[in-house]
């Protein structure tokens, strides 16, 4: 009985040395996002005033969810009678909170 070829087999060493290069960019990718699964990632971070505005991923919590981490979403944290408060703001910045943060990156831009 013959043996079956690989499809491998028919592929130049260029070809098998990108599909390496992939095969390590998905590991890592895998790897990332393993260890973010159980926490809130912050992608970015804004303070006005007392208010600290976050751009975060979360988790959903369900159990069979092959979507998760979702968002990024928009996040207010404060203080309030000593404990940290924090409130879902939306898939956008509110424009006032977005003119200082625009303002901001401008700011360290021009310091490059």
């Amino acid at each position: 009985m013959p043996q079956k070829s690989s499809p491998l087999e028919k592929l130049s060493d260029r070809d098998l040395d990108k599909l390496r290069e992939i095969e390590e960019r998905l590991r890592r990718v895998v790897q990332e996002r393993r260890t973010t699964l159980s926490q809130r990632a912050v992608t970015t971070e804004q303070q006005f005033g007392s208010l600290t505005f976050r751009y975060e991923t979360v988790r959903c919590g369900k159990k069979n969810c092959t979507r998760c981490p979702h968002g990024p979403y928009w996040y207010v944290y404060w203080k309030e009678g000593g404990r940290t408060r924090s409130r879902y703001v939306g898939r956008s910045l509110p424009q006032k909170a977005r003119d200082v943060y625009e303002q901001k990156q401008r700011a360290k831009h021009d310091k490059k």
